[in-house]
């Protein structure tokens, strides 16, 4: 397993322990798909601090992926 994704399992699983009991069911989960679609949604503006994109087509990006998954600003 790519050592990010793993570093973003125990973020998600320190989370979820952290949850009371009542509210822990199915907290990795949702914790687990947001970081990799906030990580996702880092690599346009990480390609925008590296002059491979401009600023405008990284912001379109972010809110084409935040539309695609559901996620608020």
């Amino acid at each position: 397993m790519n050592p990010r994704i793993r570093e973003l399992a125990k973020q998600a699983l320190d989370y979820a322990n952290s949850c009371e009991a009542e509210a822990w069911d199915g907290a990795y989960e949702r914790k687990f798909a947001e970081l990799i679609v906030k990580e996702c949604i880092g690599v346009p503006y990480a390609m925008w601090d590296q002059a491979e994109l401009n600023a405008d087509v990284a912001v379109k990006i972010e809110h084409r992926i935040r539309d695609h998954f559901g996620m608020e600003q």
